[in-house]
């Protein structure tokens, strides 16, 4: 164990991913002494642990970035519409060299505990190696996913073979000439799917959900492109903050089902051919997310797309979604193709279950027995709130933070504040616009800072002690906020992780704010306008 002397400041960062590494470098930018720890080896959040094959960004590369760092752009254009996970991994590293953050950060430092103490204004921090930080504002970046989620299969302990979750994949395993079973079908199964069913002996997919992948069209940037991009690039954050998903184009006010059959077709395929998922979604009509019938067409078109490209019967059957097109969008470009090849085979287990693990594979509810070498478990996380459950952070009264989610809810005031926790921030937590990743958290952590800057305003101007904390009233008529637009789109009606409903037995409900970026920053502007008042200075 190492030493337990206070590292005393002003604050501390938890994580150095999008999020985190923002929070690090505004709060230092604002004079505030700061530091952040990550339990990784490197900057990255997400990008440095997730390794996995065919790991790669499904948002433009362009806006896949911190928009405050024009220079970066230009300096360091990025060759492809997309980026795998070597490029973000090294533009993170880039932002941190070029801005002087890596002196301020403690790697291989896990947050182990944090307490309030309410008498002395400050949290107190405890490290997996002993280290301990006093500090008077903590501000939590642990990301949206980075509590894994597996399965407890019967028998997986007894398996002769490697099984590995996607977010600890490491270079050394070995999949090439391999027998692979991928369970799960989010982004990360279908990229690994897509990307490793090549070179596999086989490869079976196991599908709870099938899903709606649309093609990403990945390619490489022209120069003109590229100068274009950097002539508009003012503009083209315009657009992003202004819109609500915040993925770089303009959103319409078309309804689907106000055009005819064959106008609306016509704009279905020219998004396929464009490609991206998040813009097939959103791109296109103005109600896909929201009206049934609108989005049954999309469903339609998708699905036919599909059964076009997979020419077995059953393995198309097993692809087959008859679940809205409402949940996070995919994109990848070979992963139908895949199953045309004869190494590459579906299995529904919402219709043939999965039994057991046994020391050769996987037993299926039919009595199939699946031999395996490796089986890769693409199952997701305990998501959003699920990324707290084991930081043992402790509010007023020694209050635990998972047990006032459990009890109420994981509320929170937009997203950054919670009731009985002052002078906790939380950057990506339950209540943040469901969006693009870096510009959603870069609208976390600038609200975050204003607060900051208020609360030390009064410490220094007005004789308080430098402590926020946001008001239950507040967090109330967030959620619910956040619970009306969510019962009012078809996500609510499609099962998924942003509802908790991923995990056995965990409280469903929604755990981001599906009113978008623009509707975000302009309750924030409010909140600011109107002197803070969901949050109470001391």
């Amino acid at each position: 164990m190492g030493s337990t002397f206070d590292h005393k400041h002003d604050a501390l960062v938890v994580g150095t991913g999008f999020g985190g590494l923002y929070s690090l470098y505004l709060l230092k930018q604002l004079g505030i002494d700061v530091r952040a720890i990550d339990s990784a080896a490197d900057v990255g959040g997400t990008w440095y642990w997730n390794r996995y094959p065919g790991c790669r960004s499904d948002v433009e590369s362009h806006v896949y970035r911190y928009s405050w760092d024009k220079d970066l752009l230009k300096s360091s254009p990025w060759k492809h519409n997309y980026l795998y996970q070597p490029e973000v991994l090294a533009y993170f590293q880039e932002v941190a060299r070029k801005h002087d953050l890596y002196p301020l950060i403690h790697f291989g430092e896990e947050m182990r505990s944090a307490e309030w103490n309410d008498e002395a204004h400050h949290w107190t921090v405890l490290t997996n190696t002993g280290k301990r930080f006093v500090v008077r504002y903590l501000i939590t970046a642990v990301g949206l996913v980075h509590n894994k989620y597996i399965p407890d299969f019967p028998g997986l302990d007894t398996f002769a073979g490697q099984a590995v979750h996607s977010f600890s994949w490491t270079p050394d395993i070995k999949w090439e000439g391999k027998r692979v079973a991928v369970i799960g079908s989010g982004a990360s199964g279908v990229q690994i799917v897509s990307s490793i069913s090549e070179k596999a002996k086989s490869l079976t997919h196991f599908i709870r959900h099938a899903q709606y992948v649309i093609p990403s069209r990945y390619r490489e940037l022209s120069s003109k492109e590229r100068e274009q991009i950097n002539e508009q690039y003012d503009k083209i954050w315009e657009t992003v903050f202004t819109s609500a998903t915040a993925f770089g184009f303009i959103e319409p006010n078309r309804p689907a089902m106000s055009l005819s059959p064959g106008d609306r077709e016509a704009i279905f395929e020219r998004l396929w051919q464009e490609g991206n998922g998040f813009r097939f979604l959103f791109g296109g009509f103005s109600d896909l997310g929201i009206d049934e019938a609108a989005n049954k067409e999309a469903m339609n078109f998708i699905m036919r797309k599909m059964k076009e490209t997979v020419k077995d019967p059953q393995k198309a059957d097993a692809l087959t979604s008859t679940d809205w097109f409402a949940r996070r969008p995919l994109t990848d470009d070979h992963y139908y193709e895949r199953f045309n090849q004869d190494n590459v085979f579906a299995v529904n287990v919402r219709k043939t279950p999965i039994s057991k693990v046994t020391p050769e594979g996987i037993l299926t509810a039919d009595g199939t027995l699946h031999p395996l070498d490796l089986i890769v478990f693409a199952t997701g996380y305990d998501a959003i709130d699920g990324s707290y459950a084991n930081l043992n952070i402790k509010g007023l009264d020694g209050i635990d933070l998972n047990d006032k989610w459990a009890a109420d809810g994981p509320k929170t005031q937009l997203g950054v504040l919670t009731s009985k926790f002052p002078n906790l921030f939380i950057v990506n937590g339950p209540g943040a616009a469901f969006a693009n990743n870096p510009p959603a958290a870069e609208q976390n952590v600038e609200f975050i800072g204003s607060i900051i800057m208020k609360a030390e305003d009064v410490r220094r101007n007005e004789g308080g002690d430098g402590v926020v904390e946001g008001t239950l009233e507040a967090e109330r008529k967030w959620y619910e906020q956040a619970a009306m637009i969510s019962d009012m789109s078809l996500f609510s009606k499609a099962p998924s992780w942003l509802y908790g409903q991923n995990i056995p037995g965990k409280r469903a409900g929604p755990r981001v704010y599906f009113g978008g970026v623009a509707r975000y920053r302009a309750a924030v502007a409010e909140e600011k306008a109107r002197g803070f008042p969901g949050c109470k200075f001391r």
